[in-house]
Order: C-alpha cells, then sequence, then structure tokens
C-alpha cells in the first residue's frame, strides 16, 4: 500500500490554507462619482491602487460609479457600500436616518466658497446681469432644474428664499438632462456641479449657457465629505483607518501642480466624453473666470470650524424644508482616524483652517490640454 509523502500532504496543507485564505478575503464597495469632482481623489487611488498599500493583505476594494450623491446614499444604506463620496446635503440626509443605518462623517474631500456645486447657470442668450438682484427677478416665473437632492439643490433653495424667486417650475433633472435641455432651449436656468457645469459653460465648453452666480452669493458653500459606515468601521478598523491614508495621500498628489496632467489623464478615463481641457478647468481653473478670489478649492481632510459650522447649518435648513425629519445624531462628525491619519503620516498642517493646502484657480490657457 502506497503511502503518500508528507512533501505530497504539506503540500495539500499549503494549498488548503492558501484557499481558505482567498476565501476568507473580504470585498467593501466605494462609491463614487465619476461627474462630480470631489470624487477625484477616489479615482486618483483607484488607478494608482494606493490602497492597496494601506490595507489588510486579501482585502479587496470596488470602485463603483453613480452619477448623483443621492445614489452612493441609498446603497449605503441598503449594505450595498461601505464608504461613499459625496456633497454635504446628500451627506446629512443619509447620516439623520440611523434607524436604517447608523453613517459617520469621517473626513472631507475639499470645500469652496461655492464654486464647485452652488452655481447658477443660465441660457445663452440670457442678459449679463448687474447683480444679483436683478438675477433674481429674471428668474421669476422662468423654468429652473436640479437634480433634487443634491448640493446645487440645495443651493438653489436657499437662493430662492434669501431672494424671494417665485420660479415657473422647478424641475427634478439629471446633470444629463439639465445639459440636453439647455443645448434645445427646455430650460431656463439651473444649478449642477463640475465638470458637467463646465462642459456645458461658455469658459470651456459648449457655451450653451453661462454662469450667473456662484455660492457667495447666499452665503452657500460647496462641502465634499468622505462618509462610512458604523458598522464597517468598528468591525474592520484596519480597513476603515487604511483606506484613510490612502485616501490622504490621493488628496496630496491631487493638489501637487506636478500631477495635475495625469490626474486629469486618469480621471478621463472614468469621466468618458467629456474633453480633458474641460476635466482640467473643472478641477483646476478659476471659477467664475472673472472672481477675484484666488482660491478655487482648500483641502483640510479633518473638520476644522469651517466645516463643521457649514454642517451645523445645513442640517436644520434641511429639517425646516422638511428635507428630513430629524437632525443627524449627536457623534455624526467623527475625524479621529482621519487626524490620525495626517499624525502618521508625518504632515504638518498649512495653518489652523486649511490642513493640506488650497486650489489656486487658474486661467482656462494655462491648461495643457488643447480641444
Amino acid at each position: 500500500m502506497l503511502r503518500p509523502s508528507w512533501r505530497f500532504i504539506t503540500g495539500l496543507t499549503l494549498l488548503t490554507l492558501s484557499l481558505a485564505s482567498t476565501a476568507m478575503a473580504e470585498k467593501f464597495v466605494v462609491g463614487y462619482q465619476p461627474y462630480d469632482t470631489i470624487s477625484y481623489q477616489a479615482i486618483v487611488n483607484a488607478e494608482l491602487g494606493l490602497w492597496k498599500k494601506y490595507v489588510p493583505q486579501g482585502t479587496e476594494i470596488e470602485f463603483q460609479g453613480a452619477l448623483q450623491g443621492t445614489v452612493v446614499a441609498n446603497n449605503m444604506l441598503a449594505d450595498k457600500a461601505h464608504i461613499g463620496y459625496m456633497s454635504v446635503m446628500p451627506a446629512t440626509i443619509l447620516c439623520s436616518k440611523p434607524e436604517q443605518a447608523e453613517i459617520k462623517m469621517v473626513a472631507t474631500l475639499g470645500m469652496s466658497e461655492g464654486t464647485r456645486c452652488s452655481l447658477v447657470l443660465v441660457r445663452k442668450d440670457a442678459p449679463r446681469f448687474e447683480s444679483v438682484e436683478a438675477l433674481a427677478r429674471w428668474m421669476d416665473d422662468k423654468v429652473i432644474a436640479a437634480p433634487k437632492g443634491s448640493a446645487s439643490d440645495q443651493y438653489l433653495m436657499r437662493f430662492f428664499e434669501k431672494y424671494n424667486v417665485k420660479p415657473k417650475e422647478y424641475l427634478n433633472q439629471s446633470i444629463e438632462v439639465i445639459g440636453t435641455n439647455f443645448r434645445i432651449g427646455k430650460i431656463d436656468a439651473a444649478s449642477l456641479w463640475e465638470p458637467t457645469l463646465s462642459r456645458i459653460a461658455d469658459d470651456v465648453g459648449e457655451g450653451v449657457a453661462h454662469i450667473a452666480a456662484d455660492g457667495r452669493a447666499c452665503d452657500n458653500p460647496d462641502l465634499g465629505i468622505l462618509v462610512m459606515r458604523k458598522d464597517f468601521m468598528e468591525k474592520h478598523p484596519d480597513v476603515a483607518k487604511g483606506y484613510l491614508r490612502a485616501e490622504l495621500e490621493a488628496q496630496r498628489f491631487l493638489l501637487d501642480p506636478a500631477n495635475w496632467s495625469k490626474v486629469i489623464d486618469m480621471v478621463s478615463k472614468h469621466a468618458s466624453g467629456i474633453p480633458k481641457q474641460v476635466l482640467w478647468y473643472s478641477l483646476y481653473g478659476k471659477i467664475p473666470a472673472d472672481s477675484k478670489e484666488s482660491v478655487r478649492e482648500w483641502k483640510s481632510f479633518y473638520f476644522n470650524e469651517r466645516e463643521r459650522k457649514n454642517i451645523a447649518e445645513v442640517a436644520p435648513f434641511l429639517l425646516k424644508d422638511k428635507r428630513i425629519k430629524a437632525l443627524p445624531p449627536e457623534g455624526t462628525v467623527d475625524d479621529a482616524m482621519a487626524r490620525a491619519a495626517v499624525k502618521e503620516a508625518g504632515i504638518t498642517p498649512v495653518s489652523d483652517s486649511v490642513t493640506l493646502g488650497v486650489i489656486e484657480g487658474a486661467p482656462a490657457s494655462a491648461s495643457p490640454f488643447k480641444e
């Protein structure tokens, strides 16, 4: 009777252990928006595989694209995604539903004075308004659109309230439909976000609309937020911490002017159909083109006073408008892991208000992409 050799037994054991390890490898889903500049560091992370350096070996991460933050939010509520990229409005709505799932705001993705998704676009033949009040009066009895549940929707609600605008219709339309309707003249004004905004506006895009106001018209800044399911953070703290280290590295990569062309090359693989010149301008360009403000966006990674103030203002506004039934619970903003990541990376904050740095808005002529 032949007996199996010890080498065979050892090899079989190792194979069994290897298969068992593979079977135990867990997969986590990151929801991001290919057509939203607040998600571009997620694309950098995915393309460079930065997360692989920081999460436990055997971990699998899938980057799952969506056209709007509300889609990412719904997937997180349904436990179909564990980490999500979105603006402050969908993040606040998401975090106000702890009875469905407890979600934490764990890091910031970037913030501006309202030049990414808090802008009014008007049709190409609209006047060049001398004041915001003149714009507001023109918007009365006009057909206006925004993707409902988005930061652009939040901005228009505040704009309508401050200037007492009475639109003929306020339509819920996706960014793609808004672009189409500007082209065929079916809407008068809208609010949406980058890069679709620059794609259809007249600075570097199609010229079917032009920017008439930004977030400063009603003190409505843009804030991007990275959110995580609480149960994911508790069950897999090493993955959560590791992902935040990768996110930090991706944000720093995106900030460095030496990498700007590389970033756009990566993004263009995901935001298909949008020219690289538009992608570049939507992230690094000066918006509006005649703006007197030099800073396009700042990145603080964790929540400083400015970011916390914005969250504290948005939640009561959404409650008043009956977009949420209750305020997010205490402790929703939890950037302990983000602060630890900055410390572990040995980063000295630029200032008390800006941790990593700022993007200085550049003119369209500075773009390396000419299309």
